[in-house]
């Protein structure tokens, strides 16, 4: 139960920092930039949250085993039916979500704050870093924890990618999934009651953190 535990964390920390670090620079692009065939790239990036989750992961699981790209990867990072697969799938479920409230967030910011700091010398970089993301600290945390909890209970393309292997893939939902499958009742419900706490307390922190501010979704 605590190897679950602490890879659920792992695995879920590590993905949501990917998808923030690589989700402000595509929802700002996505937020201030207009360029030919930005509403088919934005199209193209949410398009893994409306895809089932099983068809995800078995998507994953074809391009790291049957494209060359994806062989080359796989042989450098061992993506599939190893742990880097389940951050992988996490990464891909949630990175959408992540994209939609960091642009949302950015949406909501007067343009002439950052006007008025490339007068003053700045460079985009900088008004980014400096004047925008300061500005949407709310979105960014409320990105992060959504982000975190969505990969935290993340199931069907984790397992289709990475498999269910006990004390090598096996986070808390595919520890229940096991559980369940071998009869294991005790140990399924203590399961979820800790799945379920960890999201209650990592949920709450989220309306703590949007107390009396405005809502970005």
């Amino acid at each position: 139960m605590s190897f679950a535990v602490k890879l659920s964390l792992i695995t879920a920390l590590t993905s949501t920092t990917a998808a923030i670090l690589l989700g402000i620079p595509v929802a700002y692009t996505l937020s201030r930039l207009e360029f030919k065939g930005k509403r088919i790239v934005e199209t193209i990036l949410m398009l893994p949250f409306a895809m089932p989750p099983i068809a995800l992961g078995a998507t994953l699981l074809l391009f790291f085993t049957n494209t060359v790209l994806g062989k080359i990867v796989n042989s450098i990072l061992n993506v599939v039916f190893e742990v880097p697969g389940l951050i992988v799938a996490q990464f891909t479920v949630i990175f959408p979500m992540v994209i939609k409230v960091l642009k949302s967030s950015f949406d909501m910011v007067d343009e002439r704050y950052e006007a008025v700091a490339r007068t003053l010398g700045y460079t985009r970089f900088m008004t980014l870093v400096k004047v925008l993301l300061p500005m949407c600290k709310t979105g960014l945390v409320s990105s992060f924890i959504l982000g975190f909890t969505r990969a935290l209970g993340g199931f069907g393309a984790s397992v289709t990618l990475a498999g269910a292997t006990r004390f090598k893939t096996e986070t808390l939902p595919i520890a229940i999934y096991l559980s369940l499958s071998s009869g294991d009742i005790p140990l399924t419900v203590a399961l979820i009651i800790i799945l379920l706490v960890v999201a209650f307390t990592t949920l709450l922190s989220l309306h703590v953190v949007r107390g009396g501010k405005v809502r970005i979704i």
